[in-house]
């Protein structure tokens, strides 16, 4: 998941191992990704110290976006090792999720 400033904030991996919340959207499967990018957004921010409204997934992020994650799925990337979290927008964190991974869409939060 990487914000809008470029920075790569969390990875489902680390988020969704003791969530009941994920277990849940990934078990009933109807809307897969839709409903676990939501979910993976509303944990990421929780682990953060934030909170959001409403989440909402679209493909792709409009102009009018201020605020959410930009989705990526890595797990079908045959070389990839998890990208390190990173507060800086330079680190190569993110050009390593952009190029190494498939971009699945974006999830707008709302305050």
């Amino acid at each position: 998941m990487i914000d809008k400033q470029n920075r790569v904030r969390g990875d489902t991996a680390d988020l969704a191992s003791h969530s009941f919340a994920w277990v849940y959207a990934s078990a009933w499967g109807k809307n897969a990704v839709e409903d676990l990018a939501t979910v993976a957004a509303r944990l990421l921010d929780a682990k953060l110290g934030q909170t959001g409204g409403a989440y909402t997934f679209s493909s792709f992020a409009s102009k009018g976006d201020s605020d959410g994650y930009f989705i990526f799925d890595c797990g079908r990337a045959a070389d990839w090792a998890p990208a390190p979290f990173s507060d800086n927008a330079e680190s190569g964190a993110t050009a390593a999720v952009m190029t190494a991974c498939f971009y699945v869409g974006y999830v707008r939060r709302d305050h």
